[in-house]
């Protein structure tokens, strides 16, 4: 694994104690802007990078992240951090996908 990026599976990430609800509670009362966002099959996100750390969360499809030189696939429960400044691209190869895009600007450099 790069330094760029993080990957977790959601059972790995949240305990059976909390849900994928009361983590995204938990982001909001911290103050993170969280999107939930649906993309059809071969749309793109460009490249670009953020001064802060990045969290996807994958709900429904794939994802095809290029993260610097790495080529990552994502499906429903993968969880992503990006680290900051770090130049990256979304893609959409193979079906629709709906995922949570989480930050918090005025947290810069700081792990989510």
């Amino acid at each position: 694994m790069a330094q760029y990026y993080d990957i977790q599976k959601q059972k790995n990430l949240i305990d059976s104690k909390a849900s994928l609800s009361q983590y995204i509670k938990n982001l909001l009362l911290d103050e993170y802007k969280i999107y939930e966002i649906s993309q059809k099959k071969g749309e793109l996100i460009p490249y670009h990078a953020h001064s802060y750390h990045e969290l996807i969360i994958v709900l429904e499809g794939k994802l095809r992240l290029i993260i610097e030189e790495d080529i990552i696939d994502l499906t429903e429960g993968d969880f992503l951090t990006i680290e900051p400044w770090a130049i990256h691209l979304l893609s959409f190869p193979e079906k629709n996908a709906k995922f949570y895009l989480c930050f918090h600007p005025k947290k810069k450099n700081k792990q989510i």
